[in-house]
């Protein structure tokens, strides 16, 4: 008798995040939008990047497709590992100017973050402990409930401790860390994270590490990598991605990383990075050509600045709805060194109740913090990864309602 994946049989029937969005979020916004049908929207719910593409990727990307025209310089499939030259780039251009010197058969290039983390499940056991910053973003919970694994602990992260959780105070395999974070826009200094890894280090975990929004960072002492602390190698992966960083949300480019000195108990140095690889050729055969060859123009040295400046667009995008939130009365966290503002509820409100009242009054649209983990309820995620001028006429909008009352 065939029978369903178990896993994905409790996920099935559960509210998953995308569930939770499209089935509850969405309607909410949806019936409050014909109720209103004169009040306009100002959706900063999605972490999705909503300015054009640098030029010198666009340049890139029509060379790419041009060729891909023309029989003499057709590609079909490339390395499933990804781009050699890609690789270099990410090496020479992304890690060396941070002080981090690691080998381009370290790097796996994906299709996104998203995916590059979930690859990386089936490098360990389902025995595993598993540690999540509380809030995290929810795939990676997902994720690990989908292969199975159930021994889960929270790291909690709130406005006491600066949204860093403090290290695991029981034995834990896997550690997932995400700075700059989504939801909360918390950062770790360089002490906290050698504190991760001195717990890794010592206890043979492993950390894996979200630098997708490494390059909101401007704070000189706040590490962009986790590589930037001595022994790091030894013992975390780090996942990145050009989707924020150089607006690649609907192009699909992210990398992993899986160091040669990384080993557990049971393994020597390399093995790891030789199981990832043969788990990606397994899985994967390369990202998109065209993807890849944007993701090496975006890591020159021109076009990181031309991609610093549509970040420095977003950042400032946090700056005005922070500050107007604030204006108000708002409590707000994050914004800075991240395109995220993390709104703190009035006593007793739960996290709908935060979402239902910037949507009904002020036409403003987030995520509700408690879809985030237990930690997050009382909370609003916004996300200023939108136009400028959504972010003006919200606060605008938001200014006369408040007049008014």
């Amino acid at each position: 008798m065939t029978t369903t994946n178990p896993n994905l049989k409790k996920l099935f029937v559960s509210d998953t995040f995308a569930d939770m969005i499209k089935n509850k979020l969405m309607k909410k916004m949806e019936a409050h939008q014909a109720s209103n049908p004169q009040k306009e929207l100002y959706i900063m719910a999605w972490g999705d990047t909503t300015q054009p593409l640098a030029p010198k990727v666009v340049d890139a990307l029509v060379d790419a497709a041009t060729k891909l025209g023309d029989r003499s310089t057709y590609t079909g499939y490339g390395e499933f590992d990804g781009n050699i030259k890609l690789r270099e780039a990410i090496c020479n251009n992304y890690y060396k100017p941070r002080g981090i010197d690691l080998k381009p058969e370290e790097i796996f290039v994906s299709d996104g973050a998203q995916s590059g983390t979930f690859g990386l499940q089936d490098l360990f056991g389902l025995d595993n402990v598993i540690a999540l910053q509380d809030p995290i973003y929810p795939p990676y919970l997902e994720a690990n409930l989908l292969a199975g694994r159930s021994n889960i602990i929270y790291l909690e992260c709130n406005d006491h401790n600066n949204f860093v959780p403090d290290i695991p105070t029981s034995k834990v395999d896997i550690i997932y860390l995400c700075f700059p974070n989504n939801p909360t826009g918390g950062v770790a200094t360089k002490e906290q994270l050698k504190a991760f890894v001195d717990y890794a280090r010592s206890h043979k975990s492993v950390i894996i590490f979200d630098a997708v929004y490494s390059a909101f960072i401007t704070d000189p002492n706040i590490p962009k990598s986790i590589y930037e602390i001595e022994g790091a190698t030894e013992c975390a992966i780090e996942v990145g991605s050009f989707s924020k960083t150089a607006g690649f949300s609907g192009l699909r480019l992210g990398w992993s990383v899986v160091p040669c000195a990384l080993t557990l108990e049971s393994t020597v140095a390399g093995e790891l990075n030789e199981m990832f690889r043969i788990g990606q050729s397994i899985r994967f055969w390369g990202a998109s050509n065209l993807a890849q060859q944007g993701g090496i123009a975006a890591l020159s040295e021109q076009c990181q600045q031309e991609c610093q400046e549509i970040v420095n667009y977003y950042l400032e995008n946090a700056r005005i709805l922070k500050e107007g939130l604030e204006a108000f009365g708002l409590t707000c966290f994050g914004g800075t060194n991240n395109p995220y503002i993390w709104v703190k509820g009035a006593e007793g409100m739960s996290s709908w109740d935060v979402f239902n009242q910037l949507l009904f009054k002020a036409g403003i649209v987030g995520v509700p913090g408690s879809l985030f983990g237990p930690s997050g309820e009382g909370f609003l995620r916004l996300s200023t990864l939108c136009s400028r001028e959504n972010i003006e006429k919200a606060i605008d909008f938001a200014a006369v309602v408040g007049n008014r009352e």
